[in-house]
């Protein structure tokens, strides 16, 4: 299949290589990262093997009649509008927005495309010329609808890859929950200025970190929304310490650090707009969030 993956960093980048066999990949990047792609490739080093160089078609601009199979949308909260546009303009009919999404609601009906969602299961930090990173090869895509039906097309596209695929159609409800359980990460890492190993023995704050999810999983239950995976909230309230304990745990090495701070630390902006959508939520149901409120006064006081 010919795949468009629209954006370089840590996710797009991943994807691309772990889609490329099978498919024909075109990345679409600007400035110093499309040099970058031209000149030296797609350079990973993953965390657990060895550094890989992946050379693919690269393009800076998306013509109305390029046509794909699929175009990956692989870019931050905060760039999606100014994406839009473009895709519109293009005649393909496929289009997948992968990442976190606060407004899934924005993007599910755009005319004459078959929009879906999906989450990458990938980490890390993105640098001059290279990536540095982790990858599950794990991705949860589907529609909003709720419609529990087989996908050909979704299953095709990742056919011959390592990618191990979990189709769910409730993707709103899916990427709702994980922004929710993000937040307060976000949270713990402007606290600690992104050294999460300031906090590795904190077990006050990692309870709190546990309540406000949960209050932000709450919120989601009253506006309406599945809390998913299935069984996470239930985890979150009846392992609350076990769960606090994990996250004192990742703080304390590298995980921490690439799977969570880095990347807090570098999208502020994005997480300011995730933040300030879950408000819009909260809002709306009346629910007290006592423990996300505490939590999100670093956050705020970093960004002002």
């Amino acid at each position: 299949m010919r795949i468009l993956i629209i954006g370089a960093g840590v996710l797009g980048s991943n994807l691309a290589h772990s889609m490329r066999k099978g498919n024909d990949i075109t990345i679409l990047a600007r400035g110093i990262t499309y040099q970058n792609l031209k000149n030296g490739g797609l350079v990973i080093k993953h965390k657990f093997g060895k550094k890989t160089i992946d050379y693919f078609t690269v393009i800076d601009k998306l013509q109305t009649d390029d046509i794909c199979d699929a175009i990956f949308v692989v870019s931050r909260f905060s760039s999606l509008d100014s994406i839009v546009p473009m895709i519109k303009r293009n005649k393909s009919k496929n289009i997948v927005f992968v990442g976190n999404n606060m407004t899934v609601e924005k993007y599910e009906n755009l005319e004459n495309k078959n929009v879906l969602f999906a989450f990458f299961s990938a980490a890390g930090k993105k640098y001059d010329g290279y990536i540095n990173s982790i990858c599950l090869n794990k991705i949860e895509i589907g529609r909003t609808d709720g419609k529990d039906v087989s996908d050909k097309f979704i299953t095709s596209i990742f056919a011959g890859t390592k990618i191990k695929v979990t189709i769910d159609n409730k993707m709103n409800d899916y990427l709702k929950t994980h922004a929710c359980a993000v937040l307060p990460l976000v949270f713990a890492s402007y606290r600690a200025n992104g050294n999460l190993k300031l906090l590795k023995k904190d077990k006050a704050y990692s309870l709190d970190i546990m309540d406000a999810i949960i209050e932000g999983y709450d919120v989601l239950k009253k506006a309406g929304y599945e809390i998913l995976p299935k069984g996470e909230y239930e985890t979150c309230v009846n392992k609350k310490k076990f769960c606090a304990w994990m996250y004192r745990f990742m703080f304390s090495n590298f995980i921490g650090k690439l799977c969570i701070s880095d990347h807090a630390m570098s999208a502020r902006e994005e997480f300011m707009m995730l933040e300030s959508e879950f408000e819009k939520l909260k809002n709306e149901t009346g629910i007290e969030t006592e423990a996300y409120d505490k939590l999100k006064v670093d956050f705020l006081h970093y960004t002002r």
